[in-house]
């Protein structure tokens, strides 16, 4: 989403063709575009899956409005969340989007059966049917390797992921593949 040009970031111009970005790029009228940069890297930050914002799980927004906003408790406007599902949405994988799609089901099959629990207050628990229960479980245990499979095959996809545009991952973005760097290492 950025480069460096004078040693200074900027949003690549090809991202401005994204109506989302395109809308934060313009409303700064500012000279710099200081505004829109920091809207634009607290989209980044907040929305890449290899965000560095990412190893601080429920805490991540609240660290990049401090660290990119300079306010914990910034509220984004509609417009930088219409931006940060747009961008979520341009990385996404067919792998992904099925992973998301079965982790959801799951979710509410849990949910489901959460609900089912016998309660011994009630007059009549006809919903509650331990046989079709135990067997849903059983089913749900195959389901769950099954996700695990496919975490491990989005996981890999992403190790091999082309940035957009054909262009490849950096080698600063993956140290192992930085051979060179390893001379310097003793």
């Amino acid at each position: 989403m950025f480069v460096f040009k004078d040693g200074q970031p900027t949003i690549e111009p090809k991202m401005l063709f994204v109506p989302e970005f395109r809308r934060i790029w313009d409303r700064d009228k500012s000279a710099g575009k200081k505004t829109a940069l920091k809207e634009l890297a607290f989209v980044y930050f907040t929305a890449d899956y290899k965000s560095e914002y990412n190893a601080y799980g429920l805490e991540k927004e609240e660290l990049v409005a401090q660290d990119i906003m300079g306010d914990p408790k910034y509220q984004a406007s509609p417009d930088i969340l219409n931006a940060i599902e747009k961008y979520e949405m341009m990385q996404e994988t067919y792998s992904m989007r099925y992973l998301a799609g079965v982790r959801k089901t799951v979710d509410s099959l849990i949910k489901y059966y959460e609900d089912l629990l016998y309660d011994p207050k009630k007059v009549s628990n006809k919903e509650f049917k331990p046989e079709q229960i135990t067997k849903a479980l059983k089913d749900l245990e195959s389901v769950m390797e099954k996700i695990e499979k496919w975490e491990r095959k989005v996981a890999a996809e992403e190790d091999g992921m082309q940035i957009r545009g054909g262009g490849k991952v950096g080698i600063f973005e993956d140290a192992d593949k930085a051979t060179w760097l390893k001379k310097y290492d003793k």
